[in-house]
């Protein structure tokens, strides 16, 4: 069983990358069965799921090519993640106990953390990864009887025409996470941040053969010229020290980066990310968008979210009453006034399937390992029902449509902790018909009949939107 799907956020090409050292550094294995191929399949064992149910890391595979033409994958957007040397230059050191902390986290590999650690740049790291990309792009693998492509695409019209008939191709969209990959935030390789390199390398991005359609503009370490929001757990932090630039705005090459990322001379605009940003960098951006763009509507995008709950950062008050005590408030993840600027903007909402952002502490228990399969794959799906459910619910009380933004965004192969029984990009036509019973269940409810009459609709156009719609019709108005 296959199910047509999108996926906002995901990072297909970190694991394969990190095993190419092993071999020939930063080349794409065209024989499947090498773990530095992007179609290498590797899918979890008994033991791998019990040690991500016990330990949280995930080394295992969850966005390989073969996976996604198993599941019925239609378009991907690969993340460009160059790794940040905070992760694999921290408090334990680089010598052997750092090195074997950095890989049992990440699952790269000690060569592709050593080369990081050594590395002089980020943005040759960022080139290696996109010509990764390009050096299998149309190459042709057989998948359960059929074959299949993939090809990275520039514009709608090139996923929307035809194709060989006999050959299915998984279509593959550029971003990247994190404006640190133009070469900001190297102060732990001695270096000072230069503004004409800065500036020079996002030119360079956007000459591309590929085009680049959004980027995040933060992720997790100080990049020199954006705040990011804190996002490691507590594990994670006894060794990683995220702590310069946290909560921080935007500085002036930070806004430099920005203007230069929206300009959209030859239709060349790169839209950003407003995941990993501090509170008080989206805010700002939120800002400078109404005041260069009055006239303009330039939509925001969320790749891989989870909401708070909140209403605001300034009044944490969950009207939710339904999902009252079920979200996360960190905020990293979104407030219920950021989720009306997205749908207002025309924007999207990608909801990630990592345990640690889209669930309280107190859902996390309630769903914990002592269940059967059955009522695992129910209550971990239910996760991400709340998330569209809240969303919807924020939209409908603010009078507007309420099921055109929310869209996949796994994260999956980012460092996340998967939903236990949805491990991997195989696991999503599984994963489609969970969400239908809470969708159904919805609409059954006397949860849903403070809907708007045209926000009432059938559970299975809700998961479709959901799995596949919002994002489709989103490509075909902006890229």
């Amino acid at each position: 069983m296959k199910t047509p799907f999108i996926d906002l956020h995901t990072h297909p090409a970190m694991k394969p990358l990190g095993r190419s050292y092993y071999r020939h550094p930063g080349e794409n294995n065209p024989n499947r069965n090498g773990k530095d191929s992007l179609w290498y399949y590797d899918p979890p064992t008994l033991l791998d799921k019990a040690t991500n149910i016990v330990t949280t890391l995930t080394k295992f595979r969850q966005a390989d090519f073969t996976s996604l033409a198993k599941s019925g994958a239609e378009i991907v957007f690969v993340s460009l993640c160059g790794l940040e040397k905070g992760f694999v230059i921290n408090k334990l050191g680089t010598r052997l106990v750092g090195d074997a902390v950095a890989n049992l986290v990440t699952g790269l590999g000690k060569k592709r953390i050593d080369h990081v650690q050594a590395m002089p740049d980020y943005f040759s790291d960022l080139e290696m990864e996109y010509n990764f990309y390009r050096q299998l792009e149309g190459v042709k693998y057989k998948v359960d009887g059929d074959w299949y492509q993939y090809k990275i695409v520039s514009s709608f019209a090139e996923i929307d025409k035809e194709y060989d008939p006999d050959v299915k191709t998984i279509f593959v969209i550029l971003s990247i996470e994190g404006a640190h990959a133009f070469n900001g935030g190297l102060q732990l390789a001695g270096r000072t941040i230069n503004e004409k390199e800065i500036l020079n390398n996002v030119k360079k991005v956007k000459s591309w053969d590929r085009k680049l359609f959004f980027m995040g503009l933060t992720h997790h370490f100080y990049n020199e010229m954006v705040g990011h929001a804190r996002s490691l757990n507590a594990k994670v932090s006894k060794f990683c020290d995220q702590k310069e630039g946290m909560d921080e705005g935007f500085n002036e090459l930070g806004w430099k980066l920005v203007r230069q990322l929206l300009d959209n001379t030859n239709g060349k605009r790169v839209l950003v990310d407003l995941k990993h940003m501090s509170v008080k960098a989206r805010k700002e951006y939120y800002r400078f968008l109404e005041d260069e763009y009055p006239n303009e509507i330039v939509p925001l995008i969320v790749s891989h979210g989870a909401v708070t709950g909140l209403r605001s950062f300034e009044e944490k008050v969950e009207d939710d009453l339904f999902n009252f005590g079920k979200f996360q408030p960190d905020d990293i993840n979104f407030y219920d006034d950021e989720i009306v600027k997205v749908a207002k903007s025309g924007g999207l909402f990608g909801i990630q399937f990592d345990e640690r952002r889209v669930g309280s502490e107190t859902v996390l228990k309630k769903t914990g390992p002592n269940l059967t399969r059955r009522k695992m794959l129910f209550h971990k799906s239910k996760m991400i029902w709340n998330q569209i459910q809240h969303i919807t619910e924020v939209l409908n009380r603010h009078d507007m449509f309420a099921w055109g933004i929310q869209c996949v965004g796994t994260d999956n192969d980012g460092m996340v902790n998967p939903l236990n029984g949805f491990w991997t990009a195989e696991d999503m036509p599984v994963f489609d018909s969970y969400l239908e019973k809470h969708a159904y269940n919805f609409i059954a409810s006397a949860q849903s009949d403070n809907l708007k009459s045209y926000n009432k609709m059938a559970a299975s156009e809700i998961v479709e939107r959901f799995m596949h719609g919002n994002a489709y019709h989103f490509l075909r108005k902006n890229f």
